[in-house]
């Protein structure tokens, strides 16, 4: 695609150099992946490039220029070669959406597009979304883990990819002929502008909680970021709300989308009745516009439901009937690090779960209380260069539902683990358990204290592959790390 082409969509710009006849082959923010051709977009906003947080691309033109850009777009001023277009804008991000758009021809336009926003559901209600629509329609699926296209899973590094990638991704989607795709709307997306330009058919709220204050500095800003996604809902579309979270009056105003409520503790369109909860799984009636079934879920817990009920919403806009929808939730629907239980034939229960803020923490301990195991025992962190304020209390939940609780390292990044855990300690006076800086040693530990009937809990970390440490990336994976930890207990 023509330079000039791409520079049309822009209405303030800045260009020094000839862009006449320059041929544009990609457009990248990541230096690394510059090609001869490329265009190459300086953001100022940090970015993930396979876990290494970049700061600001700005000072990384010259590699770029190295690698073969005919151009460089940025917000600041840089020094570019005068074989080289530089082109300066207002915000980079925004029009890197902007441009990422137009080059790839608007394949977003194709799908229909189920966006989840939220602290804690979205990737669980991604997959079971997913679950219930591809019984009838070729689905896509964006989120935390992984993407899918028809079943098929490919790596991804952010929740919501930047524009270039979020693109490709839906080029990709039209060319395997996905009808939905259902997808993550993280805070960060909705803030760097990755997700400008999209036409959702459908957007949904799941709850909100404290996240992402390192970035976002106070709930109101976070609060506010999360309700610009459902400020692009058009009448035409549908907006599904969690009623029973105390902001959902905040999204049923942000939108002039038609609206479906989802709750439990207070009347809405989509809720759940008789709901029975175990290890097993959760049984309940399933009250929605299009009727009532009884439902056998292999999903566990009071907050599965919420994300089911957002799920079937979602289902009920799309006309999808009763009986898919029930055939749909009642599939093994497999999501992994939520609620996955480690089972290789010992005599107590082990679980590896993602639940890293406060609420999310809070979830998943008075679900585990409510299946009276013998003893809880939990093993858990906070990450570093992350919000401290939510250290001590995840340390006072823990105390308050905890038989045992080990307190160990999760991804402490550049700061000092113990800096970390004292936090954490701060909300725990009375706890028994203790401390194990080293993750692997503490999972070891859990399994060594483990007896018949206890429940232990491995938080924090749940699908991830990698513990950050300082400016290296290692292998770790905690479900392995507990299959290893229960083989040397069966097998001394």
């Amino acid at each position: 695609m023509k330079l000039n082409q791409l520079l049309a969509q822009l209405n303030k710009k800045t260009v020094l150099g000839d862009s006449g006849d320059v041929e544009i082959k990609g457009i990248v923010y990541d230096p690394l992946r510059v090609e001869p051709g490329f265009l190459y977009v300086a953001i100022n906003i940090y970015t993930q490039l396979d876990k290494i947080e970049l700061p600001d691309g700005h000072p990384f033109v010259a590699d770029a220029v190295a690698n073969g850009a005919v151009a460089i777009l940025a917000q600041k001023d840089v020094d570019v070669p005068p074989n080289v277009v530089k082109i300066t804008v207002p915000d980079s991000r925004e029009t890197l959406s902007i441009l990422a758009n137009h080059f790839y021809n608007y394949p977003s336009r194709n799908i229909k597009l189920l966006g989840v926003t939220g602290t804690n559901g979205k990737t669980t209600t991604t997959h079971i979304i997913e679950s219930i629509f591809d019984q009838h329609y070729t689905v896509g699926l964006m989120g935390t883990l992984y993407f899918k296209i028809d079943g098929n899973i490919f790596h991804s590094k952010d929740t919501t990819p930047e524009p270039p990638d979020l693109q490709a991704i839906f080029s990709d989607m039209n060319q395997q002929g996905c009808d939905y795709c259902a997808l993550e709307a993280s805070s960060h997306g909705i803030d760097f502008h990755r997700l400008d330009g999209l036409d959702f058919e459908v957007g949904i709220f799941t709850n909100l909680s404290p996240d992402h204050l390192d970035y976002h500095k106070t709930m109101d800003n976070y609060r506010k970021t999360k309700l610009r996604f459902f400020n692009w809902l058009a009448e035409d579309k549908f907006a599904i709300v969690n009623v029973d979270d105390p902001y959902a009056k905040d999204f049923l105003a942000a939108t002039v989308a038609q609206k479906l409520t989802t709750g439990i503790e207070r009347p809405a369109d989509v809720t759940a009745k008789n709901i029975r909860y175990s290890l097993n799984g959760t049984q309940y009636d399933l009250v929605t516009p299009a009727g009532t079934t009884s439902i056998r879920s292999k999903l566990v817990g009071r907050y599965n439901v919420y994300n089911t009920l957002s799920a079937v919403a979602a289902a009920v806009s799309q006309g999808i009937g009763l009986e898919d929808i029930k055939k749909g939730i009642e599939r093994p629907i497999l999501v992994a690090g939520r609620f996955e239980m480690v089972d290789c034939g010992q005599d107590f229960a082990m679980v590896v779960d993602y639940a890293h803020t406060p609420d999310s923490m809070e979830n998943i301990l008075s679900l585990a209380k409510s299946l009276n195991p013998s003893r809880i025992i939990t093993v858990f962190g906070c990450g570093g260069d992350r919000d401290p304020k939510k250290r001590p209390q995840m340390g006072e939940i823990a105390a308050k539902y905890s038989d045992i609780a080990i307190i160990t390292s999760d991804n402490p990044r550049n700061e000092d683990p113990m800096q970390i855990i004292n936090h954490i300690l701060a909300g725990m006076p009375e706890t028994p358990g203790e401390v194990i800086v080293d993750r692997e040693a503490a999972i070891q530990r859990a399994a060594e204290v483990a007896q018949i009937g206890d429940l232990v809990l491995i938080l924090g970390k749940g699908h991830e592959k990698t513990q950050i440490i300082k400016n290296k990336t290692i292998p770790f994976s905690d479900r392995e790390v507990a299959e290893k930890a229960i083989s040397r207990v069966l097998i001394p």
